[in-house]
Formats: structure tokens, sequence, C-alpha cells
């Protein structure tokens, strides 16, 4: 219809309003029968049609038919939606039966049956303000149909609800049909975390609300994870290539014949070397220093490597390696000298002291070792096998001052370093480890001294340790005692000293706390063979690699979560 139509229509309507309200006379009866009404709908009064229009039996009738029309067109549209859910097609027009298309067929209609008695009327007069016209008006209405409903009780019964026991506004299911998919029974699925890098191999599980397992037919994930489902084993397999939180597409049955859809997160953690930072500090620092260094000493059977590399906590932040160390072997005497050191964390020059005290100290052993100390400690260890503790007190003394002498030249170097930066010495602090070394033969002869933390052990064969002291350790990690002066002066300042002849060892071993930590934790897993005889089963095939100071560089990458210090290790064997 446009709008021209729509126009005309409304005209007609307001024309037939009009002729309703207007057309009855003044005293004119109201209580006419409702018969003539059937037989010349065109000429009824306005008083006729009111009567009828307002009659309570044509309103029920009209009510009821509502009803029956809106549970039809309900009933079909659930038919329709629910075929849908069911994954059903949509059914064609031409296929589609009757009472889906179209709403069922009336009867048809029934003639007008005789009103009530003019008693039974209810007197309509006309609203009030619109006065009668003095004649009657002419007026061409379109022939309006008025049917009749079918004979209806007096007083129907109210309309039965579409269906019992659905709540207000629930749209009935049609033809008996439950309302949606079957709900799956709730399954809880379980899958432990993964970590990039690292081999995986995992069971994944599902259990019902009562804890009754059910099988896992299927699982994928996006082939960029890495990861595959063995539906022999139930397990999750292979090497996870990148980090995430991952949904896991499941097929799974709780009793072999219905089979359900389902999901379980995985969480694939980065590698943690990932999450750390490599920054670089001033190049043009005064106090610059190589983040890693290594050396090599080969002699006529044996050998000695050092390494050192910067923790990652360093890296992390861009500062230098605090740890430093000295090598040295004398072919004249035979004797060698290994030594490593730790600067402080908190100090901030301490890279530099630590550099300062193994050079101080260094060339003054090696020059006493070298001259007329080292025959002198020549001839008395020559009387160990004969009369070990008569060469233990002849020798004691002696490295006892040498010992004192190296660390007094040590903080002498710091002091006036400190003194011309304008700085405190307690700004360069730090440890100092030394072993003085002979071998001969299967025999090995060491001195040691030990100020602070970190380790040295004589090794070997398997299963025997021999610790030369113990480490200065603080009530809160990573405290410990420094070199300084006061330390020259202490009264137990010979307990630092150790003193050993043993045959088969492996190698003498040094390092700083940034390898004993990790590796031994405490001070009962420091003292422990079985320990040393796992840190062995690491580095023994790196020290007979062509290159084994680079292969002990390298090694000291290990990663240990919380333990991310400087690392130094100096080995004889």
């Amino acid at each position: 219809m446009d709008a021209f139509d729509e126009y005309e229509r409304q005209q007609q309507l307001q024309a037939l309003i009009q002729h309703l309200f207007q057309s009855a006379q003044p005293g004119e009866a109201t209580e006419k029968r409702l018969d003539p009404l059937a037989q010349a709908r065109a000429t009824a009064t306005p008083v006729e049609l009111t009567v009828f229009l307002q009659s309570p039996a044509l309103c029920e009738a009209t009510e009821k038919y509502l009803h029956e029309i809106s549970a039809l067109w309900l009933s079909s549209k659930n038919q329709l939606d629910t075929a849908q859910e069911m994954g059903d097609m949509p059914v064609p027009a031409s296929q589609a039966p009757a009472s889906v298309l179209a709403p069922a067929s009336e009867p048809a209609p029934a003639p007008v049956p005789t009103p009530a008695p003019a008693s039974a009327l209810v007197p309509v007069s006309a609203p009030e303000g619109l006065a009668p016209p003095a004649a009657e008006l002419s007026v061409s209405l379109p022939t309006v149909p008025l049917v009749a409903p079918a004979a209806v009780a007096a007083e129907p019964p109210a309309t039965p609800p579409l269906r019992p026991g659905l709540r207000p506004g629930q749209i009935p299911p049609a033809g008996g049909m439950p309302l949606g998919k079957p709900t799956p029974p709730r399954i809880q699925f379980q899958l432990p975390n993964a970590r990039v890098g690292q081999p995986y191999a995992a069971r994944l599980e599902g259990k019902d609300s009562a804890g009754n397992p059910v099988t896992i037919r299927d699982a994928r994930l996006p082939a960029a994870v890495g990861l595959s489902f063995d539906a022999v084993s139930g397990e999750m397999r292979g090497t996870p290539l990148v980090d995430g939180d991952y949904k896991i597409a499941l097929r799974w049955s709780s009793d072999g014949v219905a089979e359900y859809a389902g999901e379980c997160l995985l969480f694939v953690n980065p590698d943690p070397r990932s999450l750390w930072k490599q920054l670089e500090p001033p190049a043009d620092d005064p106090y610059f220093k190589p983040h890693t260094d290594a050396a090599l000493i080969a002699g006529p059977g044996f050998s000695i490597a050092a390494a050192s590399r910067r923790g990652r906590s360093h890296e992390h932040v861009g500062s230098f390696r605090d740890d430093d160390f000295f090598v040295q072997h004398d072919d004249a005497s035979g004797w060698s000298l290994l030594i490593v050191a730790d600067g402080a964390g908190s100090a901030k020059n301490s890279r530099w002291g630590s550099k300062l005290a193994v050079q101080a100290a260094g060339e003054h052993i090696t020059a006493q070792l070298s001259g007329a100390f080292g025959a002198d400690m020549r001839q008395a260890l020559a009387g160990w096998a004969t009369d070990r503790v008569a060469a233990s007190q002849a020798m004691h003394a002696p490295f006892y001052r040498l010992f004192q002498a190296a660390s007094k030249l040590a903080v002498q170097a710091i002091e006036q370093e400190a003194e011309s930066q304008g700085a405190a010495a307690k700004d360069y602090a730090t440890t100092l480890l030394a072993a003085v070394v002979r071998r001969d033969g299967d025999e090995t002869f060491l001195a040691t001294f030990w100020m602070g933390d970190g380790a040295i052990a004589a090794y070997g064969p398997q299963g025997k340790l021999r610790l030369m002291g113990k480490p200065d350790s603080g009530e809160f990690a990573g405290q410990t005692r420094f070199l300084d002066r006061a330390a020259l002066t202490d009264p137990d300042f010979g307990k630092r000293l150790g003193f050993g002849c043993y045959s088969g060892l492996n190698a003498v071993l040094l390092m700083t706390d940034g390898i004993s930590d990790p590796r031994f934790e405490t001070d009962n897993g420091l003292a422990d063979a079985a320990k040393w005889d796992a840190l062995w089963d690491e580095i023994g095939p790196l020290l007979a690699a062509p290159a084994p100071e680079q292969a002990l560089l390298e090694w000291l990458e290990f990663f240990t979560p919380g333990h991310h210090d400087d690392r130094t290790i100096a080995a004889l064997w």
C-alpha cells in the first residue's frame, strides 16, 4: 500500500467514526434489536453499532480467538527454532506443513444469531459535546462485513495455560521435544604447566564431579606450540617452542559411547633466561673490566685452567664483573699458585679491589716461591713421607708469614688506590682465596689461605673430599668477611691456613660463591663428597677438552634459579 492509499483509508475511517457518533437523533431509542444490523449493515445507526462492538460476548470471543492464533504461532515458531538448534536444515516453503506456513483455516462464517432481547442490551448515549445534526447525513461508506463469531457461552471458561508447569513468558516446546541440547557432564581437566625449551611429557586427565575418570580420545594444539597428543598413553608430549596460555581442544567420553567436546588450558612458561637483560656498562669507566676472562697453563704432568664470567644479575643492571683470578706456575721450582677473589656487591669499586688484591698477593707469592722460600719449602716437603708432623710444623710458620705478607700487600694496594681517588677503602672490599700447590708424581701438596666465602678443596678420587677450610658466612645470605686491615691482626688469622699432602687427587679446585652457592647451597652441602662427585661429573669432561679454559668459561653460564652472581673457578689437575 502506497502513501496515497493509506491516506484514503484514513479518510474513510474518519468518516465512519463521525457517522457513528453523529447519526443518532435526539430521543431515538438505543435498545433496537441487532438483527436488522446483520441484514442492512450500511444503514445501521451509531448506537446499534456501538452496542454490538461493546458487547461482552464479542469481546470474549475475540480474546479467545487471539489466544488460539498466538498459541498456534508460538508453537510453529518453536518447531523451527528447535530444528535449527538440532542442526537440521530449514524446511523449504514448498515442503513445509500447512500448520507451519499459516494458521489453521477458520470455519465458514455462521449466520448471525438472533441477539438477546432488548432488555439485555446496554443503552449507550452519544458522547457529550457532540450535538446531533438537524438531519441525517448521507455518507458513502465501504461495506464493512460484521462476521458474527461462533456461538459462545454466556460465561466462557478462562483460557487454559498453553502447557502446565511453564513459567510466565516461557515458550513451550513443540511436539514434546526438550528445549535445547542435552547438557554434557561437568568435567574438570588437569595438565601440568610446561616450560619453553624443556622436554615435556604429562598425562592429560579429566574427572567428573564424582571423581570418575573420563577417556580423552583426542587433544589438539596449534602446531607452533611444539606439543602433540599421544592417544595410547594419554600424554601431551614434545618440547614447547613458544610461551603463552593455550586452549587444548578435546574430544572425550565418559561411557565409551557418547562423545563430547571440551577444552583444557595449558600454561607454557617462558625460558627464565629469556627474561634477563644484557646491558653494557660505560665503556669509558676508569675501572673498566672485561665481562669474561680465562687462562690455561700446561706443564709436565699437570694443567691449570681458570675462567671468570659476569653474572646475570650484573648483566641485567649493566654493571661490571666483580670477580677476578690469578694463576701462575714456576717451572724451575715446580711451585704453582691459584688465587680467586670476589668483590663485594655492595661496594661500588669492588671490581677493582678484587683485581688489585689478586695481583698484589699473586706477584708476592710467586716471587717468594721462585726464591729461597720456595727452596726451603721443597726441602721441608721432602721429609713429609717419613715424618708428616715434623714436616707440617716446619712449613706452617713460613707459610703463615707468606700469606700474611701477601694479604698485607693486597690491603695496602687497595688503601693506596682509595686514597688516590678520595674514596674509602671499604669501597674496594673483596674476598681472597689462595692455594700454593706442588705436584710430585702421584703426590700433591697444597698450602691454602681462605678469607671470605667460596670454596677450596682437594678432590678425589671419587667419594673423597678434603675441604681446606670453612667459608665466612654471615647471619644473612650474601654476608661474609672481606679482606681488610683488621683481618691482618686477627688472632684467628692462622686458622685460615690449611695444609695437606694427598695421593691420587683428581684436582685442586678454587671457586667463588657464584659457583659454591648454587652447587652446594649450605655449609653442610659444601662438606658432602657426593655433591663434589656431581660437580666433577660436570667439569671433568670439560678439563679433558682441547681448550679446557674456554670449556669452563662456557660452563659458567649454567642456569640455577635464584643464583645469578659472578662466577670464577680455578683448577689444577
